[in-house]
C-alpha cells in the first residue's frame, strides 16, 4: 500500500517539474497561434474613461536583422508629455520575428531592459507558419514600465539575444505607448488592444485572403451609448512586416485599401486614421485583411474624445481584460531551482510516509 501511495505522490508531480523545465521557471508563451489564418486575435489590454490622451512612438526603430547570442538591439523613445500631465500607465512592445536554431523555429532567449533595468514580459503573444518548411514565430512582447515612465523623456530600451545556444531573431522594432491625464485636455475613452496574428493569403498553403483575416472588436458602450457628443475618434493600427500594400483594413462598414505600405518602416507599418464618421455606438469592429502581403497584426488602439464640455470622468478608468489576455506578470526566478524544490518536496514527502507507513 505505501507504495502505491508514493507513486501516485511522485506521479503527480511529475507535471510540476515538467512545466517548470519547458518554460524556465516562468509563462513565455501566453497566446499562440500556428497558421496564416486570421486565428489568434488581438486582445483588450484596458478599456477606460480620462482627460488626457495617447501617445504612441517607435522612436528611432529599424530592422536589427539577424541577432546572434549575446547581440544587442537599442531603440531610443523620446515622449513628451504637457506640462502638469501624470502618466496613467505606459506599456512597452518588443516586436520580434524569424526565430530559429539551424533550421528549426524555436522560441527566443530575450533580456530586455528598459531605462537601465532589466523587465520581463506580462503578455506574449506568438505566431507561426505551421508547416515545414520555414515555421519560424514571430511575436509581440508586452511590458508594463509605467514606473519607469513617470513623465516626459528620453526613454532607452534595449534587447539582448541571451541564448546559450545557437538560436537567433530578428527585431522589427519596439513601441511604447503611454496614456496620460491632463485636466486640460478633453475626455476621451481608449481601447488598447494587444496581439500577433500572421495573416498570409497564399495558394500552396490554401489560406485565402478571407481567411487570412484578423478581425477583433472594440468591445462596449461608446459615451454610454450615445455618440452625438463625439467630437473625434482615432484608430492607430501597428501591422509588423505590412510593406507591399496588398491589404484592407475595414471599421464597421468602412473599407480602406492598400493601408500597410511600409510606412514609416517596411518592418513595421503605422496607420493612424480618423474614424468618427464610422463609429457605432456599441461594439466596434476592426477586420484587416492580407491579400498576399505577409504580414502580423500586432496592436491597435482606438481614442474616442467627447469635448472639452463633457463632465470629468464619468466612469473611473477600468481595465476588462477578456478571460483568455489574463494572465499575472511573468516572476524573475533562478533556472532550474523551481524544479530542485520540487524533488527535494517530493524527497522529503517519501521519508515522511515511510516513517508513517
Amino acid at each position: 500500500m505505501k507504495h502505491i501511495i508514493i507513486a501516485m505522490l511522485i506521479l503527480s508531480l511529475i507535471p510540476i517539474i515538467a512545466a517548470e523545465d519547458a518554460s524556465g521557471g516562468h509563462e513565455q508563451n501566453d497566446h499562440a497561434g500556428e497558421s496564416y489564418a486570421g486565428d489568434n486575435p488581438l486582445l483588450i489590454y484596458q478599456h477606460g474613461n480620462i482627460r488626457g490622451d495617447l501617445i504612441y512612438t517607435i522612436g528611432d526603430s529599424k530592422y536589427s536583422g539577424r541577432l546572434h547570442p549575446n547581440a544587442t538591439y537599442t531603440v531610443n523613445l523620446p515622449i513628451e508629455l504637457p506640462t502638469g500631465a501624470t502618466v496613467e500607465f505606459a506599456r512597452l512592445y518588443t516586436y520580434w520575428t524569424w526565430s530559429y536554431i539551424e533550421s528549426d523555429g524555436t522560441y527566443p532567449d530575450m533580456l530586455v531592459t528598459f531605462g537601465g533595468m532589466e523587465i520581463n514580459p506580462d503578455q506574449t503573444f506568438t505566431d507561426r507558419k505551421g508547416t515545414p518548411p520555414y515555421d519560424y514565430p514571430a511575436g509581440t512582447y508586452c511590458y508594463d514600465v509605467t514606473e519607469q515612465v513617470e513623465s516626459g523623456g528620453a526613454y532607452t530600451a534595449v534587447v539582448e539575444n541571451a541564448a546559450t545556444d545557437f538560436k537567433k531573431f530578428c527585431m522589427n522594432g519596439i513601441g511604447l505607448l503611454v496614456i496620460y491625464n491632463d485636466p486640460d485636455e478633453d475626455e476621451i475613452e481608449y481601447w488598447v488592444k494587444e496581439g500577433c496574428d500572421f495573416i498570409y493569403a497564399n495558394e500552396e498553403v490554401g489560406i485565402t485572403a478571407e481567411e487570412a483575416t484578423t478581425e477583433f472588436v472594440f468591445e462596449g458602450d461608446v459615451h454610454q451609448g450615445d455618440v452625438a457628443d463625439v467630437t473625434r475618434a482615432i484608430l492607430t493600427t501597428v501591422v509588423a512586416s505590412g510593406d507591399k500594400g496588398e491589404n484592407t483594413l475595414t471599421f464597421n462598414e468602412e473599407t480602406y485599401r492598400e493601408v500597410y505600405a511600409g510606412d514609416p518602416s517596411t518592418y513595421l507599418a503605422i496607420d493612424e486614421r480618423d474614424v468618427s464618421a464610422h463609429l457605432v455606438a456599441r461594439d466596434n469592429t476592426v477586420q484587416i485583411k492580407d491579400d498576399g502581403d505577409f504580414m502580423a497584426p500586432s496592436n491597435a488602439f482606438l481614442v474616442v474624445s467627447y469635448g472639452s464640455h463633457q463632465p470629468s470622468s464619468e466612469s473611473p478608468t477600468e481595465s476588462t481584460s477578456e478571460p483568455a489576455s489574463a494572465s499575472e506578470p511573468a516572476s524573475e526566478s533562478t533556472p532550474g531551482f523551481g524544479s530542485l524544490l520540487t524533488i527535494l518536496t517530493i524527497t522529503v514527502s517519501i521519508t515522511a510516509l515511510r516513517r508513517r507507513l
